[in-house]
């Protein structure tokens, strides 16, 4: 029985998502870009610098990626803190739950190593998970299948050994990729993504129980 479990973070532990576009649409207002909602929710489960690759790729050719991510960062660390983020509704009983089932449990996340400690700890779960793998330490992020391959290589164990939990079309692709079992989560958050690829997909978190027992 598998008994690996690879959560995201954004839009699966928290609900940050709204925070994340909505400090997104600041900057590209700052920046003079009109972007479509359509546009925005492509971001989704993608780090900074794919995201301002992207943007600099089909908007602003003469400004770099790394000074596109270096604007967004600066006012990323200005609005934050005024930022009310929820937890997913369950998840912390969830991971409760399998820690408890003693389950090794990891997080995969395209955030900042920063950010998911500051969420893990403010869920007071960081010391349950035995990896925090954050996209922005490698060179290709989600819909890559780097980061899940990272983790699995963490634990000497081939990827089909994984369970992963996702909310967006670049993360169930990456985890389906990298060939781990994959569990969809419909967060109206994070946008209309396609988690079609997913093997299981669910609207509430109560809903894996019936998947993994």
């Amino acid at each position: 029985m598998k008994n690996h479990f690879i959560f995201d973070m954004d839009g699966v532990l928290v609900d940050s998502e709204p925070m994340h576009q909505e400090i997104l649409r600041l900057v590209f207002k700052k920046l003079e870009l009109d972007i479509s909602e359509e546009y925005l929710a492509t971001f989704t489960g993608m780090s900074d610098i794919p995201v301002w690759t992207k943007v600099s790729n089909d908007f602003l050719p003469n400004r770099t990626p790394q000074e596109l991510y270096e604007f967004h960062k600066k006012i990323f660390f200005q609005e934050f803190p005024s930022k009310k983020v929820e937890p997913v509704s369950g998840i912390v009983d969830f991971v409760h739950y399998l820690k408890e089932k003693g389950w090794k449990l990891s997080v995969a996340s395209s955030s900042s190593l920063r950010m998911i400690k500051h969420f893990t700890k403010d869920l007071n779960i960081i010391d349950y998970f035995d990896f925090l793998v954050s996209g922005q330490s490698l060179e290709r992020s989600k819909p890559f299948p780097d980061i899940f391959l990272k983790v699995a290589e963490n634990y000497h164990l081939p990827p089909q050994e994984f369970w992963v939990l996702e909310d967006s079309y670049n993360g169930v692709k990456a985890s389906k990729t990298a060939g781990m079992s994959c569990i969809g989560y419909q967060n109206p958050n994070s946008g209309n993504q396609d988690l079609s690829q997913a093997d299981y997909v669910v609207n509430t978190i109560d809903k894996i129980y019936k998947i993994l027992f």
